[in-house]
């Protein structure tokens, strides 16, 4: 692609409000589709939070199979058994329902189902020759903002490597936000994926592929997760315009980094994810101050909006890398304020996996938008710090 060209995909329809989910029958029908394949996991299911969903499709006379095997950072397996269900059941549209997982899960079977194939072989961006089926996706969680990206995310269940696979194809033809569906998550999984939204939103920011478009509503979600994410986390049964702040927010941040890019947080949380299973917002979460720490002095003016756009009293006047450095400030309390740990020290990652996991990182394609140029002993850096919980930010000026 020449260099001097910038692009940016997102879904040509997006349907945002509380209720959006009881409308979804009349949008099956205007797909002329009469079999949904819902892909989703068990705890959704278990929640009732496909209720409004499925009476909506069966009052437009449609007919659903559900997939509920969704799991955790979604491996090749199970998106192949995903790709099985579609076809066992005749099916002709994809609604995908729940986190990240759940929505890549669609995504990825999506593309066996058009392609044949194996999964993996589609790895990379812009290798899926044929068009998916039909698809609808519906976020449960603040997070991840799958919804309104073209990327999924698929463990090789024999390497634990998490593999990026990318193609303007996996857009969905509607992407349906309804924030009444996030209400129910325990405040834990609201607290790591709303810090999996300012993480997204951070990283498109400060990136080197940022286009004035994308830096816009980065910079908007990452206010609006400022305002709201503690009050999301916190009311009992959530509070319903802090939900739709962080629907929004989520949406934003997915929009933003399908054209700016991510950085070495998510480089680095793909690793410790898929070697150790922790849970991608929450790794995210712990690893974005280190990492923005390690970033500062590449961009300390974007640093500096970041921090306003927190909450943090900015002298514009000297706009130095002090001054910038209130936005980790900011964003270490933020953290606190929702009860993420410090450290990695607190997950099931092992300290001793840093080489491997620093040179992993290396190949990840999310680091292609990081401001700072990286190499081995800056990833080990960062995660040394991320394990002791150490800022030595004055220690690099």
């Amino acid at each position: 692609m020449n260099q001097g060209l910038t692009e940016w995909n997102v879904p040509n329809r997006i349907v945002f409000g509380s209720g959006a989910a009881d409308e979804i029958g009349s949008y099956i029908e205007q797909f002329d589709a009469e079999q949904a394949l819902i892909v989703t996991d068990e705890g959704v299911r278990e929640a009732d939070v496909l209720d409004p969903v499925l009476e909506s499709i069966e009052a437009a006379g449609k007919e659903y199979t559900i997939f509920d095997g969704v799991q955790p950072d979604p491996t090749d397996t199970v998106v192949h058994e995903a790709a099985d269900a579609y076809d066992d059941a005749d099916a002709d549209l994809v609604l995908g329902i729940g986190g990240g997982s759940s929505l890549d899960t669609a995504k990825a079977a999506s593309i066996v189902v058009a392609n044949g194939g194996r999964i993996l072989d589609f790895k990379g961006s812009g290798n899926v020759p044929k068009s998916p089926p039909p698809s609808i996706y519906v976020p449960t969680t603040s997070g991840t903002g799958s919804e309104v990206g073209h990327w999924c995310i698929v463990k090789d269940s024999e390497t634990n490597i998490k593999e990026e696979i990318g193609d303007v194809k996996l857009l969905a033809d509607l992407a349906l936000i309804d924030p009444n569906l996030t209400a129910s998550a325990p405040p834990p999984v609201k607290a790591a994926t709303g810090m999996d939204v300012l993480t997204h939103a951070i990283e498109a920011y400060v990136s080197i592929k940022a286009q004035s478009q994308t830096s816009a509503i980065a910079l908007d979600s990452i206010e609006k997760v400022g305002e709201n994410l503690t009050r999301a986390v916190e009311y009992r049964n959530g509070d319903l315009t802090a939900l739709t702040a962080m629907a929004r927010a989520s949406m934003q941040a997915g929009m933003a980094f399908n054209g700016a890019g991510l950085g070495a947080v998510h480089a680095l949380s793909h690793q410790v994810g898929g070697q150790f299973g922790v849970p991608h917002g929450l790794v995210n979460a712990i690893l974005l101050p280190y990492v923005m720490e390690y970033n500062l002095p590449q961009v300390p003016e974007k640093f500096c909006n970041i921090a306003a756009a927190l909450g943090e009293s900015i002298d514009y006047d000297r706009r130095t890398q002090l001054e910038a450095h209130k936005a980790v400030r900011a964003v270490r309390e933020l953290g606190d304020s929702v009860r993420i740990p410090v450290t990695l020290d607190a997950t099931a990652a092992e300290r001793d996996a840093i080489p491997q996991l620093a040179e992993q990182a290396l190949d990840d394609g999310s680091l292609t938008g990081n401001p700072r140029i990286t190499d081995q002993d800056d990833m080990e850096w960062i995660l040394n710090r991320a394990f002791d919980g150490t800022f030595e930010y004055e220690s690099r000026l």
